[in-house]
């Protein structure tokens, strides 16, 4: 039976389904949902293309707005399961975290019966869900040594990577910019190490041939600044990511600019918990702060909450004063992250930058 790989979760997925595809393509043709987009239609559109031609295929399933795959997974019946994390994810859909773990269940329920679950140690209900499986092999992966899979001694090199240690006893080096992305590798071991593939060969296909998934914190070194993508749309956590990421360059950037858009998935309450992300970015040594959108403006009101004269926080009502803004702060050696502002704003971003002459 050829492999057939369901990946659900909060954080991560895309970035694991490029670092599977990326070792599965070196030995045979991968059939894959498009990325950030597994809905219920794009994942029966993908088994429809599902054929002999192809060696491996990868689902994504995102149930950000609580729709039910069983049907579907009754269809596709994945042999490995993974489960990147589900911790207070969409509760603002579901409002009950045990509801939305036995739904993300659903994924590892309808695997073949000689099938594999990969879950996050590090995530209750993650991990929890090992109580529903009955017949498949359940390996976990997370940064607590008590998971077959494990990260230690993590170093962020900013523009080089991350580095840690693999079970103790690997060194690996692979252009990471935030350890939720180690997760994904960790993941990632979990499920192509069972598909015979040695670790020696995932981590040196990784260095080899990986790039983060555009959008997702993919790094262009542009003249002598460094632009990390994060512009697909923000989550909390995926905000948090961002900026987690964007502070790893400060021994090597100049200056720091975060810009930040409008947050989604966060249900009611929207100010506050704008409010609130400002509050736990302003913790964080940014230079600049540029929001953009609605209820962005509150993430900078929140920044403002603890007076820094090191960090200047700036909203915009709109691109085009972005880029006039970022055209009077752009200096050599600068640092820019740009989070959920989308594909449009932040080619114009890039541009500015290609532009600059310092």
């Amino acid at each position: 039976m050829k492999p057939v790989i369901g990946v659900t979760g909060y954080l991560g997925k895309t970035t694991l389904i490029e670092m599977l595809t990326t070792v599965l393509s070196t030995r045979g043709k991968v059939l894959k949902t498009p990325h950030g987009k597994g809905t219920w239609n794009n994942n029966l559109k993908t088994l429809k293309r599902l054929s002999s031609e192809f060696d491996y295929a990868i689902f994504e399933f995102d149930s950000y707005s609580g729709r039910n795959f069983a049907g579907l997974l009754r269809l596709i019946k994945p042999n490995v399961g993974v489960v990147t994390n589900i911790g207070d994810a969409h509760l603002s859909y579901l409002n009950d975290a045990m509801a939305l773990a036995l739904q993300r269940s659903a994924m590892v329920k309808y695997l073949a019966r000689d099938g594999k679950a990969v879950l996050n140690h590090d995530d209750d209900l993650s991990n929890a869900l090992s109580r529903f499986i009955t017949k498949a092999r359940v390996q976990r992966f997370g940064l607590n040594q008590a998971a077959d899979f494990f990260a230690t001694e993590m170093e962020q090199l900013g523009p080089e990577g991350l580095r840690f240690l693999l079970n103790i006893e690997r060194e690996v080096q692979l252009p990471l910019y935030s350890v939720s992305d180690v997760y994904a590798f960790l993941a990632s071991c979990a499920v192509l190490t069972g598909l015979d593939f040695t670790i020696d060969e995932i981590v040196s296909t990784l260095q080899r041939s990986f790039k983060m998934p555009k959008g997702r914190g993919n790094l262009e070194r542009i003249n002598s600044c460094f632009l990390l993508d994060e512009s697909f749309h923000g989550s909390s956590r995926a905000v948090s990511k961002a900026a987690r990421s964007l502070i790893s360059f400060k021994p090597h950037a100049s200056q720091l600019i975060f810009i930040v858009g409008d947050m989604h998935g966060t249900g009611v309450n929207v100010e506050d918990r704008h409010l609130n992300m400002g509050h736990f970015l302003a913790a964080l040594p940014f230079d600049h702060m540029i929001t953009l959108g609605h209820y962005a403006r509150y993430i900078g009101d929140g920044a403002r909450l603890i007076p820094s004269p090191q960090r200047k926080v700036k909203h915009v009502e709109d691109v085009n004063a972005l880029l006039r803004y970022l055209e009077q702060i752009l200096k050599p050696g600068s640092a820019i992250a740009v989070k959920g502002l989308g594909n449009v704003a932040f080619h114009r971003i890039r541009t500015i930058i290609e532009n600059f002459k310092g």
